[in-house]
């Protein structure tokens, strides 16, 4: 089943070299895919956001972290790069954006692209207080 092209999509953030708190944007590194070329994002329409950051702590389940925050972006914007996202059948709400390049440039490119496109979305959970 396709992705509606105006579905929202998280790509969850465990690294803090993937976002800048200062700037309040996400980096390119946030969306450079694996080697398989299958890059992880959660499909997040109509969910609350206690119901997102769930998904996002299943996700850091693997990782044995919880996220530092999210990259909300449209699933057009996705499309709009030439690439495409297939849903997971097994993991609910999972899918992964697929159609990488095989050149590292065009493939940072199309990373960077998205990043701009992306909203940063800091888990507020995971933030510590200063003093």
């Amino acid at each position: 089943m396709p992705v509606p092209l105006l579905e929202m999509l998280a790509r969850f953030i465990f690294s803090r070299r993937h976002l800048s708190r200062s700037a309040r944007r996400v980096l390119h590194g946030a969306f450079m895919p694996p080697r398989d070329r299958r890059l992880s994002v959660f499909r997040i329409s109509g969910l609350t956001d206690r119901e997102i950051w769930r998904l996002g702590n299943f996700a850091g389940e693997l990782r044995t972290k919880s996220p530092l925050g999210r990259a909300n972006i449209r699933a057009s914007s996705v499309v709009d790069q030439g690439l495409g996202i297939e849903a997971d059948d097994e993991l609910a709400k999972h899918a992964e954006i697929i159609g990488w390049p095989d050149d590292e440039m065009r493939i940072l490119e199309k990373a960077t692209e998205l990043a701009a496109a992306s909203v940063l979305i800091i888990n507020v959970s995971e933030v510590t207080p200063r003093g």
